[in-house]
Parts: C-alpha cells; sequence; structure tokens
C-alpha cells in the first residue's frame, strides 16, 4: 500500500492560504494523472470541506449531487433547484468552509453562464467570507483562459493559479521503492518511459516488475493500458484541432526541434507550426522553447517537450501505432533497437534535474542552467555563476566508461569550451562529465574535473 507521496510544497502553499481569515479562490491545474484530486483529498483531511465532482450531465442531476453532498456537511439536506440557491447557502454560512470543484472546465459544457454567475457572488461576498475554494481543472488551456482571459468573468479573481507538476526523478524514485527493491539505473529507466505521472508510477509498481522494460512491454503493448493515454489526455485538451498538434509532437519526440525541421517532417506551413509551437507552449505548456544559456539569438530557440511520458508515447507509440495494431512483437523490436538513444536524450535531463538538486542542498553553485548550441556545435549543460563568473561545461553520457573514454570526451568538451563567448579573459572554468557509470572517478576527480554518476544520484530521494 502507497501513502501519500510528497507534495509538502504544495500542501504547505495550501496551509498557509487557508490559515488566512479572508476567503480565497485558488486554482491547482495540471494534465490528467498528476495527482490534483489526491493533493486536493489530502488537503481537506480534518477540515470542514465540501467536495463536488463535475460531471457533464443536466443541471438537474448535479444540483441533486449538489444537496446530497452539502447534506453530509450541514447534517440537513437542503433543496437546490438553481444555481443562486447554491450560492446563496454556501455565502449563508459563517464557519469557514472549503469547496472544491474538481474538473471544474467542465461547468462550461453544463451551463457556459456559471462563470458569470459564479463571479457575480464572488464579487458581492468574498469580503464578507472566509471560504476557501479549491478550482481544480485538467484541461490546462482551457482553466487557463477562464481565469487568465481578460475577456473571462473570473479573469483576476483566482488568489492563486499553480500548475501541478509531475514528480522529479527523486520523487519518482522513492514512489518506486514502495513496490520494488529498484537499482538507480532502472530507477531512471521508469523515469524517462513513465515520467514522474503518480497514476502511471502506480499502474507500472502495481502490474510490472522491478524490470522497466519488462514493465513498458506489459502496460502499453501486452494489456495495451496506456497505449491510448496520450491520444486520450490530448485530443480533448487539443479540440478539433488535435491532428496537427500531434503531427508536431510527433516531430518534436523524433529529434526535429527547429521550426524549419517541423514544418519539413509535418509537412505544415512554416506559419501554422509558429502558431501551435506558440500555444503548445503558451497555453497547454507541453512543449518547452529553450535557447541557448547563453550567446542566444531569437531564431535560435529549439522545442522540446516538456513531460518524459508524453516524450516517450508520440516517439514510440503514436508514431508505431499502426505497426502495434498490425504486429506487436515486430513493433516491440523496432522500439527496442531506438530505445537506448531515446534514453541517452532523456538522461540529459536527468542530469540537469541532479545538479539542480545539489544547488537546492548547497553543494553546487550556480545560477543558471541550460543547454548550449551554435551551428554544429553543441553542450549539454552549461552552468553560470553570474556574480562570480564561474563558468562550467558537462557532457552527459548514457554508456559506463572507463578514465580513457572520460577523458577523450573532456578533451572535446574543452575545445567546445573555448567557442563560448562569456567573459573569456576572466572567467573561472570547471569542466564536467556525468554518466551512467565512471571508472576510477577519483582520478578524474583528483585531476580537478567534476564527475558524476548514477552512484551519486542515491540518496537525495530520501531527503
Amino acid at each position: 500500500m502507497v501513502g501519500f507521496i510528497n507534495r509538502k510544497n504544495e500542501l504547505h502553499i495550501l496551509e498557509d492560504i487557508y490559515k488566512s481569515n479572508s476567503s480565497s479562490l485558488v486554482v491547482i491545474y495540471g494534465h490528467r494523472r498528476v495527482g490534483k484530486t489526491e493533493l486536493s483529498r489530502e488537503f481537506i483531511k480534518g477540515k470542514k470541506a465540501v467536495y463536488f465532482f463535475i460531471e457533464i450531465k443536466p443541471e438537474s442531476l448535479i444540483f441533486k449531487d449538489l444537496e446530497e453532498s452539502l447534506g453530509e456537511i450541514f447534517k440537513v439536506k437542503p433543496r437546490i433547484d438553481s444555481w443562486d440557491d447554491f450560492f446563496d447557502l454556501l455565502f449563508e454560512q459563517k464557519e469557514k468552509l472549503i469547496v472544491v470543484f474538481d474538473e471544474f472546465q467542465n461547468l462550461n459544457k453544463v451551463n457556459p453562464g456559471i462563470f458569470s454567475k459564479f463571479q457575480k457572488y464572488w464579487d458581492l461576498n468574498h469580503n464578507k467570507s472566509q471560504h476557501m475554494f479549491l478550482i481544480i481543472g485538467s484541461y490546462v488551456g482551457m482553466i487557463k483562459k477562464i481565469f487568465k482571459d481578460t475577456r473571462e468573468p473570473l479573469f483576476g479573481r483566482a488568489t492563486m493559479l499553480f500548475n501541478l507538476k509531475s514528480f522529479s526523478f527523486f520523487d519518482s524514485y522513492a514512489f518506486l521503492k514502495a513496490f520494488f527493491d529498484l537499482e538507480i539505473e532502472d530507477a531512471s529507466k521508469f523515469y524517462f518511459i513513465f515520467g514522474g505521472v503518480p497514476k502511471y508510477l502506480l499502474l507500472a509498481g502495481q502490474m510490472g516488475t522491478r524490470d522497466p522494460v519488462k514493465t513498458f512491454k506489459k502496460l502499453f503493448i501486452d494489456t495495451k493500458i496506456l497505449a491510448e493515454e496520450g491520444k486520450n489526455i490530448l485530443t480533448l485538451e487539443f479540440g478539433s484541432e488535435h491532428r496537427s498538434y500531434f503531427s508536431i509532437l510527433e516531430a518534436i519526440s523524433s529529434g526535429n526541434v527547429t521550426p524549419k525541421e517541423i514544418s519539413d517532417y509535418t509537412g505544415l506551413q512554416p506559419g501554422a507550426v509558429s502558431k501551435y509551437l506558440h500555444e503548445l507552449v503558451n497555453n497547454y505548456e507541453i512543449v518547452i522553447g529553450e535557447k541557448p544559456v547563453i550567446m542566444s539569438r531569437a531564431r535560435d530557440t529549439r522545442y522540446f517537450l516538456v513531460d518524459n511520458f508524453f516524450n516517450f508515447w508520440f516517439r514510440f507509440i503514436y508514431r508505431n501505432s499502426r505497426l502495434l495494431e498490425i504486429n506487436p512483437e515486430k513493433a516491440f523490436e523496432s522500439i527496442m533497437k531506438d530505445i537506448n538513444s531515446y534514453f541517452g536524450k532523456a538522461f540529459e535531463k536527468l542530469a540537469a534535474e541532479f545538479l539542480i538538486e545539489m544547488n537546492r542542498k548547497g553543494q553546487f553553485e550556480f545560477m543558471d542552467i541550460g543547454r548550449w548550441w551554435h551551428r554544429t556545435e553543441e553542450i549539454d549543460i552549461i552552468t553560470l555563476n553570474r556574480e562570480k563568473k564561474e563558468i562550467s561545461f558537462f557532457e552527459c553520457e548514457w554508456s559506463s566508461l572507463d578514465t580513457k573514454e572520460a577523458e577523450v570526451i573532456l578533451a572535446e568538451l574543452k575545445r567546445k569550451a573555448a567557442l563560448v563567448r562569456w567573459h573569456n579573459a576572466n572567467r573561472k572554468e570547471r569542466y564536467g562529465i556525468i554518466a551512467k557509470g565512471i571508472k576510477d572517478k577519483e582520478k578524474l576527480i583528483s585531476m580537478g574535473y567534476l564527475v558524476f554518476d548514477l552512484g551519486d544520484f542515491k540518496g537525495y530521494e530520501e531527503e
């Protein structure tokens, strides 16, 4: 049995808001399966609270649900025939109450006028109430529109909006250790495949084994439990234009990271690609646009999927969907031929997470971190301390290296580092390597290099 994992910071924020004597309207949004409902249920434990899950069904049936839920709190079942009845009843209550609306955006399909009604009652009553409204939404674009679009009734009413993210690698590792005695390498592979999405990690723990590839095969190919997951989540998010969005996400997951590469891969016009990328980055928060951490120009932007699960799903499942139907074993063989290359790119992101965790714990100081590229040259990770003019260069290798192999990589890294223009005359430089495994690390460390492998990642999930 796995209990509630982490989310300590989110719970702390909610507790601070709850302790206020004033009313609040807190919006928690994020893609499905990241644990928004579980977070809300954990938060309201021991508090006077009412929870509503908004289904798309006739208003009269929703009113009956509201009557039942409020009856449990008030000990007398009320009569609710309209939204005016509902809001009047809530704001008549003097004792502080938490009101949770789960899948809040569904109200728009039940009654498009409900948001104006909510705005009216909030504006009239929130200054004399202590209630906390907790709004949960899974359709990121829609929730952001409801609360951030200046043309919408509830614009500017939220006390706080925050996007509930997937677990970090270290939280994911801690979660999976409740099921398996995992080696750090296998934990990494689980993270590369399932991301830090609690629901998928739970499925992996309950139905899989400690072997991440066998677990992948079982959940995606044999049982097909997760085979349609990306499609099921994002088709509703994107609506009628989902095919164009899907083709762009497939392009990015396959390594096409510039607008031109995406246009060439998908056949979409550059203007359309630009429009869709803007939406994917700003409205849906599925893609991130990155520039080199230094020496960047506007045209240098590259695009990457934020979430490992979506990255994996589009690269291997969506792209091979027909073959997976026709010949699953052949599709699995094809995926296995390319999966190590995918792990290698995913490891770069994990390595950056590791350095950030070190930074948070005061074990490696920097103020900025990112990739760097210029023309045909690339460096996996650069960290900067602008105050001290310190710059560190890292290469990441999803392989086990001996000392000689590491020295060759570090020599090439020094060559590329000389191309990076940043306080070249008086900067302090360090060079490092992060790999799956490194033999005789101590020798390289004694030579002044920053050297880390998966063995160094252990322990962070326990703190």
